[in-house]
């Protein structure tokens, strides 16, 4: 793994909110919610090696009072800002009506 993955990985874990890497879970802990994290590798091929490597990932978090949203948002983000630097943007922001939650996804790229 790339330091700048364990960095982030130690971060979010920091922020408080329940963190759970690779997984999904839809029954929020408490107020915040509960972060996921998955990734995957890509690489760009050249002179017969491996030149660059990439590693993409997403954070999602649901939670369920519209009210700590800002407070949720803020903290991942400031981890992004502080990790990621510019590589990372919010994919999407939404209410889920079949769970009740609400859902924020951010997208992430950290070399390695």
């Amino acid at each position: 793994m790339p330091q700048e993955y364990e960095d982030l990985k130690t971060a979010l874990g920091e922020t408080g909110i329940p963190f759970a890497e690779y997984g999904w879970k839809t029954a929020p802990a408490g107020e915040y919610g509960v972060i996921s994290l998955e990734f995957e590798a890509d690489s760009l091929n050249g002179d017969d090696g491996k030149r660059l490597r990439a590693w993409e990932g997403s954070i999602d978090v649901y939670f369920r009072s519209v009210s700590r949203k800002g407070a949720v948002i803020e903290a991942v983000e400031n981890v992004l800002k502080n990790v990621c630097d510019a590589s990372w943007l919010m994919n999407g922001l939404q209410h889920e009506s079949s769970t009740g939650l609400f859902h924020a996804e951010w997208v992430f790229q950290v070399e390695g």
